[in-house]
């Protein structure tokens, strides 16, 4: 973590060192995501809760977030490109149901996990027309999240038969997660020291008032992301 944060505060001095007309922006944002869109197979990310679940078994995933960020944009008023820098607190949730028969009865089983980790991320941003008050960019990012957060799995059981229900929750922190699926899957995560974030972006923003913007955007990585934000520039 603290190699990226070198690096992050490397290439923002480059920029600085750059150009003498370069502008600041500084802005707030609020982002949903959800994985279920693309129809990417989860079944290796089912917990261990829902091991013996023999039937079929749905998996939707989904969240959201919170951030703050600085950019910096070499060129000024009109520049196209842009370096950005941004602190994430993230809400991950992921909704499982499922059933299985054991011993002639059938169970239904749902449950709910919930991260809440946080990340760090450095973009990099070309806006197409910068002198039009409303204009697209495109873009991409990467980052890193330390794995500090935690996991909780949240369970029902229900015997169909009886009408009888089982309630359990686990609460981990992500470096037991990782433990766990050492244990299950007999391998060596120890390496692992944050969860890596990298997406590619495309956008529209406006200019509302002089120096304030707002702007929405789409975001692709391991799903979808739509974001809403704005931001203020001097």
């Amino acid at each position: 973590m603290k190699k990226l944060l070198l690096t992050i505060l490397f290439i923002v001095s480059l920029a600085l060192a750059s150009s003498a007309q370069g502008q600041w922006e500084i802005g707030i944002h609020y982002s949903t995501w959800g994985t279920s869109y693309f129809g990417i197979n989860t079944e290796d990310r089912l917990p261990d809760a829902f091991d013996s679940y023999n039937g079929p078994l749905n998996f939707d995933p989904h969240g959201r977030n919170y951030g703050i960020g600085i950019r910096y944009i070499p060129g000024g008023k009109h520049g196209s490109f842009s370096l950005g820098f941004s602190y994430d607190r993230n809400y991950f949730n992921a909704d499982i149901s499922g059933s299985y028969s054991e011993g002639g009865n059938t169970f239904t089983g749902t449950g709910d996990i919930k991260l809440v980790p946080h990340s760090f991320n450095l973009d990099f941003r070309w806006e197409i027309i910068p002198t039009s008050r409303i204009h697209p960019y495109i873009g991409f990012g990467f980052g890193a999240g330390p794995l500090n957060g935690t996991a909780t799995l949240t369970t029902v059981t229900r015997n169909d038969t009886t009408g009888a229900t089982t309630t359990q929750t686990e609460t981990l922190t992500l470096r037991e997660a990782i433990k766990n699926i050492e244990e299950k899957n007999d391998i060596d995560l120890s390496f692992i020291g944050a969860f890596p974030i990298v997406y590619a972006n495309v956008g529209l923003r406006g200019e509302i008032v002089d120096g304030l913007y707002a702007l929405g955007e789409i975001a692709f990585y391991d799903g979808f992301i739509g974001r809403a934000g704005i931001s203020y520039r001097f």
